[in-house]
């Protein structure tokens, strides 16, 4: 007689242990708030003077652009004017992988060096970009006070000359995603491990 009873306390507790948490997630949802970052991009082509791109590999077996690598370091300004304030630096890499040559992948790293109270820190992104047409990409982490961000990334080709590229982009980072450490009752390294604080995504 005593399984019933068991069975109906352990169904009764995970129900409870749900409740919890959703009110938890609900509630830390509600603190965070929506970070909208805006700059742009300044590229100097490969073979120009103060290039800030270049091609580190490429089959050239045909006119093809497929498989192609580049590096870049490019300069972040708060303005289109390329003598606008310099506010950063992004730097990646860009593969060229689509076969129809649309567009291709990137994993670049926005380092900012003189962005109010973002200075001295850093957002980690990759995803897909196209060439005709506005991107989305994906943040996947940062350092200093965006650290540990999540969100979005749009961009725009705003202007392209023979010898550089102007790219606009926006970035939109909830802020209630973070890592809150815990200190545990345990010697070195296990009092250092950080326990992850999953918050519910904010709809944008």
């Amino acid at each position: 007689m005593a399984a019933p009873l068991c069975s109906s306390v352990s169904v009764s507790l995970m129900l409870l242990l749900l409740v919890l948490s959703a009110s938890a997630s609900a509630a830390s949802a509600a603190d965070g708030k929506l970070i909208h970052l805006h700059f742009y991009f300044h590229e100097v082509d490969a073979g120009t003077p103060n290039a800030t791109v270049v091609n580190v590999a490429s089959l050239h077996k045909n006119a093809s652009t497929f498989g192609d690598l580049n590096v870049f370091d490019n300069a972040l300004r708060e303005g289109a004017d390329p003598a606008s304030r310099l506010i950063g630096r992004a730097q990646g890499i860009g593969v060229h992988a689509s076969l129809d040559e649309s567009g291709g992948l990137t994993a670049i790293d926005f380092a900012f060096s003189d962005y109010g109270e973002y200075s001295g820190s850093t957002l980690a992104t990759t995803g897909h970009f196209t060439v005709s047409a506005p991107s989305e990409r994906s943040i996947v982490g940062g350092t200093g006070k965006l650290r540990f961000a999540r969100g979005y990334l749009t961009s725009r080709l705003l202007s392209s000359t023979d010898t550089s590229i102007v790219v606009v982009f926006d970035i939109r980072k909830d802020s209630c995603f973070h890592m809150r450490p815990r200190r545990q009752k345990y010697p070195w390294p296990f009092d250092r491990w950080p326990m992850l604080d999953v918050s519910a995504p904010r709809a944008f």
